[in-house]
């Protein structure tokens, strides 16, 4: 019985990801869910609590945003030399990539966009606990007190998330211009504030 449940468990947890993947957080709903999992939708309320719980426990089977070491890959002994203003750019690039490479997270962050739940509350606490993570490792290597770093990545780093989660379904040259425009705009801006 318990085995029983187990698989059905994944049934479902596999199913709400699927339906993420192929059809977007519209597709999204304990019916659909069910269908795909191929199980009464009363299991999503005994297991899961409902939908919410689903969400909730979903997220927590899944990778929802890059690990710190992922993004800034340089050790003490191998870090650069070069100024924070330009490692920021490096930064920055690296997040780009990154969520490119993730599209399940995409659909996350795009659902995000029009309402709340246990899924995206989720993401959003843990971009905030990497970004601060990631933060904290920048400064102990750069120690410039008058540059917001976490102000920089912050509105840099929403520009990346918005035109990554606008071209996660069109083909890369569809916004080339779009994203020359911004990598164009964080090299200027960085660079003036030298």
């Amino acid at each position: 019985m318990k085995r029983s449940r187990l698989q059905t468990e994944q049934k479902i947890l596999k199913a709400v990801e699927s339906l993420l993947l192929e059809q977007g957080y519209p597709a999204v709903g304990v019916n659909a869910i069910a269908r795909r999992a191929g199980c009464d939708k009363v299991l999503i309320y005994r297991y899961f609590g409902g939908f919410d719980g689903l969400l909730l426990a979903f997220s927590e089977t899944i990778q929802l945003w890059w690990q710190v070491d992922e993004v800034m890959s340089e050790t003490a002994e191998t870090f650069p030399n070069l100024p924070l203003q330009e490692y920021l750019q490096t930064l920055l690039m690296r997040h780009a990539a990154s969520l490119q490479a993730m599209p399940l997270t995409l659909e996350i962050m795009a659902w995000e966009m029009s309402e709340q739940n246990n899924l995206t509350i989720a993401l959003g606490r843990t971009r905030a606990e990497r970004g601060m993570a990631l933060i904290k490792k920048i400064r102990t290597h750069y120690s410039q007190p008058d540059f917001d770093i976490g102000g920089i990545l912050g509105v840099f780093g929403a520009a990346i998330n918005y035109l990554v989660i606008r071209t996660r379904k069109s083909p890369p040259q569809h916004m080339k211009e779009e994203w020359w425009r911004l990598q164009q705009t964080i090299a200027k801006m960085l660079n003036n504030q030298s």
